[in-house]
């Protein structure tokens, strides 16, 4: 029932000003908002009760009392999150202990997240004739696994870290191919360039990001949203690419359950490549 918090912070940037107010009212002050009628709500944030039930619709409930209602059981259930920062006197066991901590807590966010889209991508995955994976930096890596799980099950594609190479293949692309942009900003220039190219070659286009508003969603046919919170030295958000992983292995792991007749064979044959290279 936490979810409510996780979907409120994930939609404050795109709100409108009276919706924005009012959400960010429920985030600072949810104990209040349990005792307050439609009204008082209104005038305490200096909006109106259309923008109250707005909100409330918005975020999934039939109006204000069913809002209510779910906010009295997440305030039960909510564990605060805790910037735990990494320190000079930290032992590894307690680096250890605060990295699996917030990476348990994007992981139950990022869940809190899923909506319709993800059968939306399933679809296009299991009739897809290929599969192509773009990403910069560290998002590259994901792509690269991800590249790899899909490509075991005799789906083709690719995952280029070359940029031009990421151009030319999603140029070349046409209907019945899946291109799948992964940034975490959703504003990465090159793989925004990627999926405007795909999208205008015909392909269906997907992307993983954290924002719910961004260049990338553009051109993106179906979105995918991790909920992400930066508690790293440097800005590197370390649990980031976690989230990334685990959609991409819900998805092949849908793609291979729903295909397993007809992968099975692909699957046996790459094992047996990857055994015979390891002896």
């Amino acid at each position: 029932m936490t979810d409510i918090f996780v979907k409120l912070r994930f939609l404050l940037p795109t709100l409108p000003r009276a919706e924005k107010a009012v959400a960010k009212y429920i985030i600072n002050t949810p104990e209040s908002v349990r005792s307050v009628t439609l009204n008082i709500l209104a005038n305490e944030t200096k909006s109106s009760e259309a923008s109250i039930i707005r909100l409330s619709r918005r975020l999934g409930f039939d109006g204000f009392t069913s809002l209510k209602q779910a906010l009295m059981f997440a305030l039960v259930d909510q564990n605060p999150i805790v910037t735990q920062e990494i320190l000079p006197d930290d032992s590894i066991s307690s680096i250890m202990a605060k990295l699996i901590n917030d990476t348990n807590q994007i992981l139950r966010d990022t869940r809190a997240l899923v909506n319709k889209d993800y059968d939306r991508a399933l679809d296009a995955l299991l009739t897809a004739r290929s599969s192509h994976f773009f990403g910069m930096g560290d998002a590259f890596a994901v792509a690269q696994l991800a590249h790899m799980k899909f490509s075991r099950l005799g789906i083709g594609g690719s995952a280029h870290s070359d940029v031009m190479l990421q151009c030319v293949t999603a140029a070349s692309l046409s209907p019945g191919d899946v291109a799948f942009g992964i940034s975490f900003s959703g504003a990465s220039s090159t793989t925004v360039q990627a999926i405007r190219l795909a999208k205008e070659a015909g392909a269906t286009t997907i992307c993983i990001t954290q924002m719910n508003k961004s260049p990338l969603m553009k051109y993106a046919d179906i979105s995918l949203f991790t909920a992400t919170a930066d508690l790293t030295v440097g800005k590197d958000i370390i649990s980031r690419r976690v989230a990334d992983q685990a959609i991409i292995d819900a998805l092949y792991l849908a793609v291979l359950a729903k295909t397993e007749e007809t992968s099975a064979p692909s699957i046996r044959k790459t094992q047996k490549a990857i055994d015979h290279n390891m002896l």
